[in-house]
């Protein structure tokens, strides 16, 4: 499964000022200039190919919210977010992104409980997945994300669940990126404990499957990546009005290949390690909130091949609302990726900062800095990139 970061959570947005009973109906959009001193995120180190290139990206990104709130059991969401970016001056690169959001969360009379997200989206952005594949190239792809879980509630201070994950994507150009299509099912159990007023214990087991569905050339169901994995984890959770919110999750991870070779004959080797998915929100008081991340996963390269990555990261973010009208906020994260041949390891830099100003309480304009850096001992992989942003958002 793909890893957390604090990028590619739904973002759900906050309004509502427009309602028909316990429905909220909450239109939003943004708009962006952005100047990118590396759109390919290349090391410059020829004209051709590794070349640097500087470009002014406009984006326009619509979205709308539908919030039905049901009372004292939960609630039900539905959202769209699109991206639209503009090169001016490499126009060829201009591409769309389009996302549904779905998440439901329900509390039954007699103790049943259900909580399921799901994600679709329809991607050509050039910031590649968490595999580290396609950075810096457009490619046209689709994905699908569902979480879910269905429990009970023994008693107010115990509750146990069915878990079922499952995961998607498919690039449409089958003959270059045939390596990077395939599907991912995760089948669990979990129990969870309260020990605190708005904390929760947990112990959870996961069984799940890989499956590479599109084969070319010299790959085949007999020589691809598919692969089986059992994973324990365990941690705490927090209830969502608590001033801790989401988990703090560690585990360990066993993988094995149902293949053993690679279309080439390389022998493919079984994993275990630590992994951890773990995204923490902290609100000490109504102005300041704290974000932090810790992310463990073993990651495969592709179908064809027996190269796969221990990707470790860590970040960190600070919300601090100023003087009502001014938010400041300020990043961090860090990965390393170690990859079992050609002793390669990437470090990889990110940091962000920046101040939005909330001109009404639909209005807000922003303007930003990123900074975005890997550092390899394989030199041709190396980058760094700069980015400068300004922002108009609207949410009514």
């Amino acid at each position: 499964m793909p890893s957390l970061s604090f990028h590619h959570r739904i973002s759900w947005p906050r309004g509502g000022k427009i309602s028909v009973g316990n429905l909220k109906i909450i239109p939003g959009i943004t708009g962006q200039a952005i100047h990118d001193d590396n759109i390919y995120m290349k090391n410059g180190s020829d004209a051709g190919a590794n070349r640097k290139e500087s470009d002014w990206i406009y984006h326009l990104k619509p979205g709308l919210m539908l919030d039905y709130t049901i009372p004292e059991r939960g609630s039900l969401r539905l959202g769209y977010e699109g991206d639209w970016a503009f090169y001016d001056k490499n126009n060829d690169n201009d591409w769309k992104n389009h996302r549904g959001n779905f998440a439901l969360d329900y509390k039954a009379p007699g103790g049943l409980l259900l909580d399921i997200t799901n994600t679709y989206s329809r991607l050509e952005d050039p910031y590649g997945s968490p595999d580290q594949y396609a950075i810096g190239r457009i490619s046209k792809r689709w994905e699908n994300d569902l979480k879910s879980k269905i429990g009970f509630l023994f008693s107010e201070n115990f509750r146990a669940f069915l878990l079922y994950n499952f995961y998607k994507q498919d690039y449409r150009n089958d003959d270059f990126d045939y390596s990077q299509d395939y599907s991912d099912h995760e089948f669990g159990v979990g129990v969870e404990s309260r020990f605190m007023p708005r904390t929760w214990g947990f112990l959870r087991y996961h069984y799940g499957k890989r499956d590479y569905f599109t084969h070319r050339g010299s790959l085949t169901d007999q020589n691809d990546a598919d692969s089986k994995w059992h994973r324990v984890n365990a941690g705490l959770t927090w209830d969502p009005a608590a001033k801790l919110q989401g988990e703090l999750n560690v585990g360990y991870e066993w993988k094995s290949y149902e293949n053993q070779s690679t279309p080439t004959g390389t022998r493919r080797d079984d994993i275990d390690t630590w992994i951890a998915a773990t995204m923490i929100r902290y609100k000490p008081t109504t102005t300041t909130t704290l974000n932090f991340m810790i992310t463990r996963a073993l990651r495969d390269t592709g179908a064809d091949t027996n190269e796969y990555f221990e990707d470790t990261g860590v970040g960190i973010e600070l919300r601090q609302i100023i003087l009502t009208k001014f938010t400041f906020i300020v990043g961090a994260n860090y990965s390393k990726n170690d990859f079992n041949t050609n002793n390669r390891e990437d470090d990889n830099y990110n940091a962000n900062v920046g101040v939005d100003y909330k001109i009404q309480d639909w209005l807000t304009v922003g303007i930003g800095y990123n900074y975005k850096e890997k550092d390899s001992n394989i030199d041709i992989n190396d980058f760094k990139d700069n980015q400068f942003i300004g922002s108009i958002k609207l949410v009514y």
